[in-house]
Order: structure tokens, then sequence, then C-alpha cells
């Protein structure tokens, strides 16, 4: 070896060493506290932990021996896991009281389980706390537990602000210590609750901080084990790793907030800010106008949503407004307005009115004594909240009474008083009501663009109109119930503009967002009008010989987009459904808090966004993948849940599998490989968690311990592996590839498609039932199979997986009465012994099954059914919330049976058959290429599609036929060429006598498969292509389009 050699070897071994030693200077060490030289199992396992940690050294530390250790750790953690060695650690109080004198030197505790009764013990505080049982069996994930923070902090860095941090294998008598009931600490505070599944255990305080000086205390009562077996240890690592080093100062960026003892009482506030000049907009003349609207005289009580990217307005046609949120939070309910006629009150909803429904507004127009009075209700696109708007056709003033009642009634799982006391003040100068909470960030602002005659604010149950004043009664709520008499005269233009403001963002946007409605009304009206008539000029849009069809489809394009929404600071991405909190399951609170399924849903956005991606809005399916990627468990799991108030819920086992699928989709749809490239650790880290849930090597991921599948309870519940989930994870792995090859990830891409391979056999071997001829519905741990027949499969059929010898039989299945109502597809046959109309899981209609049917049909050539499905949904638009699709519907009777009205992935099992099946529009914007499959109805002679999206180029597509000619038009309308590869349905038996593109005859081979040409005529698309088809004979059917009436049954 040359000296330059050795020197060269001997400044690497240095600066090895040099790097090593500083290394292990900035670990943070901890001492691990005992009272006994024998470690137990616990102790060692900890220690080990510990020892191993990238991020610490540890010392353990004989508080009775060696008290002075305690000035070489950075903070010193006592773990006591159950009662008999608490018994043991108590004997030796005066030597634990070191523990005390370095809290109160500047030292750092973390004190967990039993070892959280050493601050009580200690003295440092006052209030000792309980000791609970909680009796929990191991049920799936159903008997998770963990903590949850008030609003965020550091100590669930990577959680979300809570989570679950134990999940036993076995049923358990778990000891929790704190603080229950209307207790808490006297001198810590409250950092985290309990947490079960889908509940928030407020009156569970199991975590508290406590400072004295420099010194820290962090105190966890509960669910620290590390030596039993625990599927959330990922989880439990990560919050002792947050906990002690937020003790340290290492970790301390974020929101750190606490839970706060309240009396849950409105309190009375002064408040005055600068006034408020009338509009010059005030009047809403010449309002702009989309295309679209229902009209309706004398409506009943059915619903109805107005939506922009903050507000949402939810009511029933007929009058006021049931309840308006600006999510997190419901900033008002039952707002109603009343004439004032002869000292009385006539409340507006039980006057005769006239009501128009646009994507923009609600308009009612009512008739009074005085004249005609115009209503029109309208959020802003944007900002924080909406506006109503009153203008009277009258000969003499008219006085007007508002009255609605303020909670602030925080987002489920939260409870109604989880934002504590009220506060409230009626600001002169503003003519406003504020409403806020004690940290002032949730803020709301009520008011008008007139003075009031008269106002009443107050802890009301309601406000009433007697002997010319309000009158009120008392309550215990917590609410303010606010009133105010306006008149409406000639001075006023005989106008009244009422603006309702909320956000959780504090005073100072409060009053921008109100200040800004009202000094702009118009302009509020004509962007959000803007917006939808941009979505329907540039998003795809059909023109066929129906004209109901085509009215239709665009609403379900307003219908979809209106469902993305913004809550700071979650961001920005799609809820699954509106209702109001009158309908579902309550949350277990005494004031409901949960507006229909009103939050974020993995599952939901995710099928949602392949019809978006279709239609051609790649920046919403981006948001939304941004989004299921930010909140991505440490696991790499895809979330089931997130209410807007942000608490996550990892639940369903699908998510996952269907966030790879999604990102297949946008990647083809948009070409965005760059946005890709950027997420493949989310992608990657998703896919081996999907491996990790095969636990008996039968290639299949499961649903046991991971979460359910589609069927979430009932008489279906309960596989070890769903048909449909295997269907996913086949389709995942396929995906999975593309999207590595696409990436030059060439062994990885290799893998995943070998594997998808092995999977697809097993779903057309293992789980096809020769004596049912239908793919059993799940598989048992025990390798035994449920054979109930459910419409599941015909998601696996619309990736085109199974054998088509066996779709057949499904496919007639599906086509039969007992499966096909006259308004959609049931989710199990009516003569099943499991049937249940009104059954959730097991007998109801719902939209999202009619859509994965038709997406079958389509796949398999069965377009007639296909297209009869697509329009099943799309007539439900007629009835109940106008314009909009309804969650479920009943299995027996055309009647709805679920929980919203409105319901996203309803609306999009509009456009994803149709796009995707008859129009047959499958981009592969990577390759530069495009599918197109069109299977139009027959009864269709021409129609026009316009805008289909692929990545930047945008083309339209135009069909016209006769007996003996069938003509496509095809425009490429703007962006880069594209390679088109059309394969058209052929009619039965019809002979093709000559095809020509661009009046050039050529070749077409007439064999077809599943209807469809076996071999693509493919084209550059660089301006415009013209191809005929010249044909005879060749038979059809014209599909049915039951148009069943509120309340019939199925013919």
């Amino acid at each position: 070896m040359t000296l330059l050699k050795r020197v060269s070897l001997l400044i690497g071994i240095v600066s090895f060493l040099y790097a090593c030693q500083s290394l292990n200077k900035s670990k943070t060490t901890i001492g691990y506290i005992t009272i006994s030289d024998q470690l137990s199992v616990e102790d060692s396992t900890v220690v080990n932990w510990i020892s191993h940690h990238k991020l610490f050294n540890v010392k353990v530390i004989n508080i009775i021996q060696e008290p002075g250790e305690l000035k070489d750790v950075d903070a010193a953690w006592v773990h006591i896991p159950d009662e008999s060695v608490y018994n043991e650690w108590s004997t030796h109080l005066p030597e634990v009281t070191e523990l005390k004198k370095y809290y109160k030197n500047a030292g750092k505790l973390f004190l967990s389980n039993f070892a959280a009764l050493f601050p009580a013990a200690l003295g440092i505080e006052p209030l000792k706390p309980e000791i609970r049982t909680l009796h929990i069996k191991d049920n799936w994930l159903f008997d998770q537990r963990g903590l949850q923070s008030f609003r965020g902090h550091p100590v669930f860095k990577g959680l979300f602000g809570g989570g679950f941090i134990w999940d036993s294998y076995e049923d358990q008598e778990l000891p929790i210590i704190g603080y229950f009931g209307d207790d808490f600490p006297r001198s810590g505070k409250v950092v985290a609750t309990g947490k079960s599944y889908v509940t928030v255990n407020e009156n569970h305080r199991l975590m508290v901080e406590y400072q004295e000086g420099q010194g820290k205390i962090l105190s966890v009562g509960a669910f620290i084990y590390f030596s039993k077996d625990n599927r959330l240890k990922l989880h439990l690592e990560k919050f002792i790793e947050n906990s002690l080093l937020y003790l340290v100062g290492k970790n301390v960026k974020g929101p750190i907030t606490y839970w706060q003892k309240c009396n849950n009482k409105p309190r009375e506030f002064n408040i005055s800010t600068k006034s408020l000049k009338k509009s010059d907009e005030r009047t809403l003349k010449n309002l702009p106008k989309t295309e679209l609207v229902f009209e309706k005289d004398n409506p009943q009580n059915n619903f109805f949503d107005l939506a922009g990217r903050r507000a949402l307005v939810m009511g029933k046609e007929s009058g006021g407004i049931d309840e308006l949120w600006v999510h997190p939070f419901r900033v008002l309910r039952n707002f109603q307005t009343g004439v004032i006629v002869e000292n009385k009150v006539v409340w507006l909803n039980d006057l005769p009115v006239k009501v128009e429904i646009r994507p923009e507004s609600l308009t009612r127009i009512y008739q009074t004594e005085y004249g005609k009075l115009k209503e029109i209700i309208y959020p802003s696109l944007l900002r924080a909240g909406a506006i109503v708007h009153y203008e009277a056709n009258i000969s003499k003033p008219i006085k007007l009474m508002v009255k609605f009642r303020s909670e602030l009634r925080w987002m489920w799982p939260y409870s109604e008083n989880a934002l504590g006391d009220l506060y409230y003040g009626y600001d002169e100068r503003l003519k406003a009501l504020h409403v806020r909470d004690a940290s002032g960030d949730f803020y709301c602002i009520i008011g008008a663009d007139l003075e009031p005659d008269q106002n009443i604010s107050g802890q009301y149950g309601d406000i009433t109109w007697r002997s010319n004043k309000f009158t009120e009664t008392q309550t215990d709520l917590n609410q303010v119930y606010h009133a105010c008499l306006y008149e409406l005269n000639s001075e006023s233009d005989n106008v009244l503009n009422i603006a309702i403001v909320g956000t959780n963002e504090g005073k100072e946007n409060a009053l921008n967002d109100y200040r800004y409605l009202l000094s702009h009304p118009k302009k509020v009206y004509s962007t959000l009008t803007k917006h939808y008539q941009n979505l329907l000029d540039t998003k795809l849009t059909i023109e066929s010989p129906g004209e109901e069809f085509n009215k239709l489809w665009k609403w379900a394009l307003v219908g979809t987009d209106r469902f993305l929404v913004k809550t700071p600071p979650l961001g920005t991405a799609l809820v699954a459904g509106f209702s109001t909190t009158e309908r579902g399951w309550d949350g277990g609170h005494k004031i409901n808090g949960r507006p229909g399924y009103g939050w974020y849903f993995g599952r939901d956005s995710e099928w949602s966004c392949f019809a978006i991606d279709d239609y051609g809005d790649f920046e919403l399916v981006k948001k939304q993948l941004e989004f299921l990627q930010k909140f991505q468990d440490i696991s790499g799991k895809i979330f089931h849940e997130i209410s807007t108030s942000g608490v996550v819920h990892f639940d369903a086992a699908d998510a996952t599998p269907l966030y790879i699928i999604l990102v297949a989709h946008y990647l083809k749809a948009s070409g965005d490989i760059d946005f890709v490239k950027k997420s493949w650790h989310h992608i990657k880290k998703a896919m081996d968690f999907l491996y990790s849930t095969d636990t008996d090597g039968d290639l299949l991921i499961e649903n046991t311990n991971v979460g359910h599948g589609w069927v979430e309870g009932g008489k279906l519940w309960g596989a070890n592996s769903t048909f449909y989930l295997a269907g996913l994870w086949a389709q995942a792995l396929k995906d999975a590839s593309y999207i590595a090859s696409q990436l030059q990830k060439e062994k990885l891409s290799e893998k995943y498609l070998s594997d998808a391979a092995q999977v697809v056999r097993v779903l057309n071997t293992d789980f096809w039932n020769d004596s049912t001829r239908f793919f059993n519905y799940g598989k048992f741990s025990n390798g035994k199979f449920n054979p109930e027949k459910t419409v599941l499969p015909a998601v696996v059929m619309y990736y085109g997986l199974l054998d088509d010898e066996k779709v057949e039989f499904v496919l007639d299945n599906y086509a039969g009465n007992d499966f096909s109502s006259d308004w959609g597809v049931r989710i199990l046959s009516s003569e099943s012994p499991l049937f249940n109309p009104r059954g959730y899981h097991y007998g109801s209609v719902w939209p999202l099954f009619t859509g994965w049917t038709a997406l079958a049909e389509y796949q398999y050539g069965n377009s007639t059914q296909g297209f009869t499905h697509i329009v099943n949904n799309l007539y439900i638009k007629n009835h109940w919330a106008l314009g909009y699709v309804e969650e479920v519907m009943n299995g027996a009777v055309y009647k709805p049976s679920g929980v919203c009205p409105h319901q996203c992935w309803s609306e999009t099992n509009i456009l994803h058959p149709a796009i995707t099946g008859m129009i047959g529009w499958k981009p592969d914007v990577p390759e530069k290429s495009a599918a197109l499959n069109p299977r139009f109805p027959l009864h269709w002679n021409e129609v026009k599609i316009n805008n289909l999206h692929a990545g930047q180029t945008v083309l339209q597509l135009q069909m016209e036929r006769t007996k003996t000619n069938t003509r496509y038009e095809f425009n490429l309308i703007k962006g880069p060429n594209i390679l088109v590869d059309f394969t058209p349905e052929i009619a039965e038996g019809m002979v093709i006598d000559e095809t020509k593109l661009n009046g050039k005859i050529i070749k077409v081979c007439s064999q077809t498969k599943r209807g469809l040409l076996t071999e693509p005529i493919s084209f550059p698309l660089k301006d415009r292509v013209e191809i005929v088809f010249h044909h005879h004979n060749g038979v059809g059917m014209i599909p049915l389009m039951p148009q069943p009436a509120p309340g019939k049954s199925s013919k």
C-alpha cells in the first residue's frame, strides 16, 4: 500500500470515528428508571427499544441506589405497566421523591401507565387520578384504543392529532389511569383523552402535561406495553418517540393545544367594528344564470343543498335554512324568516311558494298579503359564507322577522360541547351578531345591510313575536338564539341582504369575508355562476337526441363538483355526501354533529375520482391524491375517513388498493409523470402495506384485522378475504406494474405483473362456484367460502379480469328482476334469505352498485343493459333532492332509504360507466394514445361528445347513423396530437361492406369480441378524421328506460 493510500485510509477512519462520535452526541439520552437491578421482561423490552433507536441513547438508573445519575440524562422515563409493579414502587416513595427534585430542577419526566399516579403521590398534582378498567373483546379493528388531542399536539406528529396505539390479540381487562367525568387535573394540562372506534372519549382524560419552570412532565395513564403482542406496535413506538423528543424540546412544531374545563354556557361580550356602506350591487339586478334549472310550484319538504368550497347550505325546498356549515363546524341552524301581519308573524315556509333550483342558487318566490317576496340563497365559491337575498314587489313597506340559533357545533366525533363556552355579542355598527369560541379561532358573523328595527340575542330556546316585540324562552343548551326585525321599503329598494360567515381561522378572516360578501353580493353570485358555466363548457358533455339525458348529465357534473371542500388546516378534497343532522346516526351525542357523510372518505373519493378523471378535471383528482398521501398512515395504509374536525380513522381495507388504482388511472388520463415520481414513496409504501396483510400466504390481501371490505356490517359481514377485495388487489398489482414501468423500475414492474397473474388465477378458480354458477362472496380463514350471490363481482368484471364464460352467468343474474329493479341494482338477490329491502348492506339499491353493474356490462358486451342502468341513476334526479342522486334507494319501493339525499359516488356512477363504457374513452397519455370503444344505444342515431380529455389534448367525437351507414367524426380541439385506437361496437349479425377513413377505403376485420371489433382502427389525430362504415343487416335492442313514480314497486 502506498503512503498516499495509507494516509487516505487513516483520514477515512478518523472521519468515520468523528462522525460516529458526533452522531452519538446528537442523540438524546433517556434515563430508564427502575427500583431494582433485575429488569423485568417489560423493562428489558423497553430498554432494548430505546438502545436501538437512532435518536436515543439509554441509561438504566436504579433510583434507590444512584439518584445522582439523573443529572446525566436529557429525560427520565418511569414505566410501570401494572398495579403489582406500582405496589412495589409505592414502598419506596421516599426514594422516589428524587424524581420530584429532578423535575423541579428543570428535569424532564415521562410517566407511563401506573406511573401516572406519581404526580399526585409526589405532591405535584392535588387531585389523585382514578383507576378504571376497560373490558375489551378482541374484535378486528373495533377493539383498538388510543389517544386524541384537542386540536393538535407535537406528541402526535405523524399520527394526525391522535391515534390508536394499542390493539391486542386477545380479550383483556385493561387498566386506565386518568381523570373521568367532570374531573380535571388541578395543576396539569390535559394533552389527550381516550380514543376508541370512531369515538373520542372526551371524559377519559388520560394524558396530562405538567410544567414548573424548565421542568416538564408528560403522564400517560394507559395503553403502553412493549412486551405484549400489539398490532399497532409501530404507532406506539412513534408516539413514544414523539413524547420523549417533545420533553427535551426537539419536537415542538405545530399546534400545542389542551382540553379545557368549561361551563358550557354562553357569555356575552362587547364588540364594535367599523361600519359597512351599502353596496351599489345590493339589488342583484341582471344576474347571470347557468342554463340549468328545476322549477317547482308548491314544493313539499324535499331536501336541497348549495355549496361552495367552504360553505354548505342545506334545508327543505319550502322554506328556511336547516343548517349552514363552514367546515369544520356548523355556523347556524333553524334559519327562519317570517312576515309580520297584524302583529303576528307568518313564517314563509307556511306560504304558497314557487322554487327555482339552479347549480348556483335556490330561489323562492312567495305570495304574501303584501305582494310577492323573492328569496335567493347562494354560497360564495371560495369564501367562508353565504348570502340570503330578499326583494319585495310590494306597494307598501313590509316587515320581516329573521331568527336562527348558533352553537358552533364542531364536527363529529367531537361532542357538542367540545369547543366549550360560547361568546356572543351584537355589533351595532356592523349590524351583525358575532359568535366565537374561547380561543377566538372559531368565529361567526351573521348580519345584514339594513339596520334592524329590533334585535335580541341570548341563551334562548326560541324567540317569538308578540305585542310588537320579541319574546324569548330560556334553555340550558350551550347556544345563542338571535332575531332581528327588518323593514323593506322604498328607501332600501325593498331589498335586504343577509350575510352568514363562519371560519376556524379567526376574527379577521371572518370580518374580511363578511365585508366582501355584503360589499359585492352580485360579484359573489356571478363568480359562482361562472364557475359552473365553465365546468359545463370545458368538461365532457353529451349532446344526444334525449334532451332530458343531456340536461341531467350536466346536473351530474354539477353534483359531483360540489363535493370539493376546503377545510383549514386539513386541505381541499372530496367529501362523501350531503345531508342535515336530521338523518342518520347521531354519533352518540345529545346534539348531532354528523351532517350526512359530509367529511372526507378514502374509498368514496377514489371511486368518485375515476369519473372526474374521465371528464377531464385532472387538477381536482391531483388535489385528492395529495390529500390521500398527506394523511397516509405510517404503515402505508390509506385512511377510511377524516372528519373535517381532523380526526383520522383508518379502517376500510379497500381504500389502499383503490389508491394505487387511482394513481395509475390519473397517470394515464393526465400524463402527469412528475407528480407520480414525487409520489413514488407513498405508492411503494402502500404496496408494501398491502403485501404485509397476506398473513396466510394464499396470495390474497386480507380483511381480518385490516378493515372491512365493501360490506361494513349486517348479515353479509365477515370474511378473511372478500372476492371484491381480492379483485382490487389483482388490479392494484397490474396498475402498480404499469406505474413502476413508467418510472423505469422494471424488476419491480415484472414482480407486480407476475403476482397479478397469480391472483387473477385464484379469482377465476378458487372463488368460482360451479353449483351456483357465480363467484363466491368471500373466503373464510378456514379456507371455506361464503357462496352468497352479490353485486360485488361487478367490480372485478369492470377490470376485465374474469373469464368470459363465467361472467355470462353472472351478468344474466344481474339482468334479472331479482337483482335489477326499475331504479337500479340490489346488493344481493331479492330471493336471498338475507334480503331486506331496507338493509344497508343486504337488500337496498345503491346507485353505486348500479354504476358498477353498468361498468361490468359494458366491459363484457352487454351494453343495452348497461345503458338502462345508467339512466336508472340519472332519473333519480327528477325526484326528491332535485338535480341530485340519493345515496341509497329502497330495494322494493321507489323511495330513498339512506342518510344522504345527495351522494358523490352516486353522481359519479352516472358519469364513469357512461364515459368508460358507453363512450369507451380510455386515454394513456404516457404512451401518447387513447382507446375509443363507443357503444351508443340503438335509439341514438346521432350524438356529439364534447371535451374528451387526454392530458393537454382535447377532442370531440360525433356519430351519425342510418340503416346502411355509420359515420364517426373526430376533431382535435386543442393540444398535442394523439394516436387513437378506435374499436366501435358492431351490432350482432351486421355485415360491414366497406370502411373509409378520410374518404379512402381501408381494410377492417369484421370479427368482434364482446361486441367490439377485434382489431382497432388506429390513426393519429392531428386535426380532423372521418370514418364511415357502410353496412347491412344487424340486430339490436333499444334499452328499457323505466321511469317509476315515487312510492311504486318494480314491475
